[in-house]
């Protein structure tokens, strides 16, 4: 025991607030309609096909979670999306996706309950059309299905998605298990208009994502926010309690470049364009402003080309 040097410097050890986690931003939970004799409106882990078996007799879609990297997904079984709302509560921090099987129709996903849930939600449909107002709702992903793969593609999609631990990537023309008979460029360009989700068919490269997105933009934009969002505030706090700020302008800069550091490192990652932070001293409050700017989803890139022969 080092009695001199206590005596010397005593030290009071202050440990600052630790980073909150982002992952349930990985996680998702899978809609089904009850099988006979299965547990309903209770939100359960599964980490095997199996697990999912339990509930669902429609399970092949469920199962696409897993062929596409994910080690665990989160099941509910409900006979009527309006119950929904009620079951989310105090879930918000297991998912941040809900994905909602074939065995419900258009008209009960349009009546469906989503509560507060502010995360992303996948639906799919053999419609186009109401695939198109789906598609335009904020943070909904809407995609293509056939009557025969039902939503399986759109399960496969998100598992590739999620299933990468360390990073956010709009999975741009990855090899899709299925075909979804979308096999001509007008049919994809309809598609595409309407910023709905699909799989393109062709002869040399097979099944392609041509496009996946959420509310129009960027299927990654509303998990790269939300991250972003977390990991800000996780580093304020963290400074905060550790260092028990006073209330100058000194401060404030520390607190501002602190945060600037975590848009800084968005920034290296690709995950934004850009984006700032400043603190501002108010009404005796440290107050937030800035912005960000998250690039055009990759996954929504085409490229036209005109190309004009010379004389």
């Amino acid at each position: 025991m080092n009695i001199l040097l206590d005596y010397f410097l005593p030290i009071t050890s202050i440990e600052p607030t630790p980073a909150a986690s982002t992952a349930f931003l990985k996680q998702a939970l899978v809609v089904v309609k009850p099988k006979v004799g299965a547990v309903e409106n209770t939100i359960t882990l599964c980490t095997t096909t199996a697990g999912i078996d339990a509930f669902s007799d429609t399970n092949a879609e469920g199962d696409q979670l897993f062929a596409a990297g994910m080690g665990r997904v989160f099941v509910v079984a409900v006979d009527d999306l309006t119950l929904l709302g009620d079951i989310l509560e105090g879930h918000e921090s297991d998912f941040f996706t809900i994905l909602i099987s074939s065995d419900f129709s258009d008209a009960e996903v349009t009546a469906g309950d989503f509560g507060a849930f502010t995360g992303v939600i996948g639906v799919s449909s053999v419609d186009d059309a109401f695939l198109a107002i789906q598609g335009a709702i904020e943070n909904r992903a809407a995609f293509h299905a056939t009557a025969g793969n039902k939503a399986k593609n759109m399960f496969f999609a998100f598992g590739k998605m999620l299933s990468n631990a360390l990073n956010w990537r709009n999975q741009q023309y990855i090899t899709m298990p299925l075909a979804d008979d979308v096999a001509t460029i007008g049919d994809a360009n309809a598609l595409f208009d309407d910023k709905v989700s699909f799989v393109i068919s062709d002869d040399e490269y097979s099944n392609r994502l041509a496009l996946f997105a959420a509310g129009g933009k960027a299927i990654v934009g509303p998990y790269i926010k939300r991250n972003l969002e977390i990991d800000m505030q996780s580093s304020a706090l963290s400074y905060i309690s550790g260092n028990q700020p006073s209330y100058t302008k000194k401060q404030a800069a520390l607190i501002e470049d602190e945060l600037q550091k975590v848009v800084l490192s968005y920034i290296e990652r690709e995950w934004i364009e850009a984006g700032t932070v400043e603190i501002k001293l108010e009404q005796d409050n440290f107050v937030a402003s800035g912005y960000i700017n998250i690039s055009e989803p990759k996954a929504l890139w085409r490229i036209f080309a005109e190309m004009r022969q010379t004389l």
